[in-house]
């Protein structure tokens, strides 16, 4: 039988989450959702930072967008959402997972947060970033417990305060946590290569943990210089943050990340596959004659062959190409469950996407290479 898994899917996390569970001295200062009593209209609220909009959407759009599954597929639009449904916690019914889980045929999900792809260009205080980080981890816990044998959540360790991501990460392979997300965006201007974060990488190896590069949403992404003199809107954002976890990628592996860690295992996730053959192409054939000008010791291919995977999307029609061209064994693909841009029978897609490929190369991709990466 074939082993399915799907390795990139949310949670909608509640309102109140921060709230509710971060430690009390922070309390005051979380990311919260307020309501304005004159419009009755929500924004999110983090320290004395009060946001209405994103881009062109407004927060109820946005969060719609957030919980919008099957909602395009559907014709549906997007700008839909229920705030008393959010605010009574329904969004985490687990046994609704588990259910969608049952259809699709799928035997676990990798679990990464919704709300906190939001928080983390927001929060510069290193301190209120780690104890975001620890309220997510503990809620994410106890909202699988009982079901951790399928639900698998990643744990959320910032780089803006790499000692306190040592400590989460050491707590959370204790807790028999397979994986931790990465928010992809620079910290103060730092390459992820950066010595600063070194320990950080040293400890995931050190404790069996894999690495998921996902994008989040932030102010400086790849592009943003391009419409300066005004906001473009959520579209063009949401079109390049997927560039962001490459970028991520390419300064580990151009700094030498993985010459340094070389049982680190780092994933690009909710990036596409279509770019991985360019990138390889053009890091090795600049390494070929300015390698001495970095500080990689090797070609990237050896890096990807040895540490590097890609989460795909299900219908993408350049994923058998890529396949084709470095490989079967590092790709794996992900439902994006339950954000609208996520894919309604993933399982299915796959297999049409890739019906070119022979069986086993389908059956890795469906399970078997996101079992390997995050040490199932």
């Amino acid at each position: 039988m074939t082993r399915i898994i799907d390795a990139d899917s949310h949670f909608m996390e509640p309102l109140d989450l921060w709230e509710q569970h971060i430690d009390p001295r922070y309390r005051s200062r979380c990311l919260r959702f307020e309501q304005d009593p004159k419009s009755n209209r929500y924004a999110v609220a983090v320290e004395d930072v009060r946001i209405d909009h994103s881009g062109d959407l407004s927060i109820e759009e946005l969060m719609g967008v957030a919980v919008g599954y099957g909602q395009k597929e559907s014709g549906q639009g997007l700008k839909s959402f229920d705030w008393t449904q959010a605010f009574s916690h329904s969004l985490e019914d687990m046994e609704q997972r588990i259910h969608f889980l049952d259809v699709e045929g799928i035997e676990g999900q990798f679990i990464y947060p919704t709300l906190g792809l939001l928080w983390e260009d927001l929060v510069e205080d290193p301190e209120l970033a780690a104890a975001h980080c620890r309220a997510y981890n503990r809620w994410a816990a106890e909202t699988c417990q009982g079901r951790l044998d399928r639900l698998y959540p990643l744990g959320h360790i910032s780089l803006r305060n790499p000692a306190a991501a040592v400590e989460e990460i050491k707590r959370l392979a204790k807790a028999d946590v397979h994986g931790v997300f990465v928010g992809a965006l620079p910290i103060d201007g730092k390459s992820f290569g950066h010595p600063d974060f070194d320990p950080v990488w040293a400890t995931a190896q050190e404790c069996d943990i894999a690495v998921g590069l996902h994008l989040v949403v932030h102010a400086k992404y790849i592009g943003n210089e391009w419409y300066s003199d005004r906001d473009p809107g959520f579209m063009f954002l949401s079109m390049n943050v997927i560039q962001d976890p490459r970028m991520a990628l390419t300064t580990m592996v151009y700094d030498g990340v993985f010459e340094r860690f070389p049982r680190l295992r780092v994933a690009t996730i909710e990036s596409a596959s279509g770019w991985v053959a360019e990138w390889l192409d053009r890091l090795d054939y600049r390494f070929s004659y300015m390698g001495h000008t970095c500080q990689m010791k090797r070609p990237a291919s050896e890096y990807f062959a040895r540490n590097i995977w890609i989460s795909a999307d299900p219908s993408e029609r350049t994923l058998p190409h890529m396949v084709e061209l470095v490989g079967d064994d590092k790709f794996f693909v992900g439902s994006d469950y339950p954000h609208a841009e996520g894919f309604t029978e993933p399982v299915k897609k796959t297999r049409e996407s890739l019906a070119r490929l022979p069986e086993a190369s389908v059956n890795k991709i469906l399970g078997e290479n996101a079992a390997t990466f995050f040490g199932l």
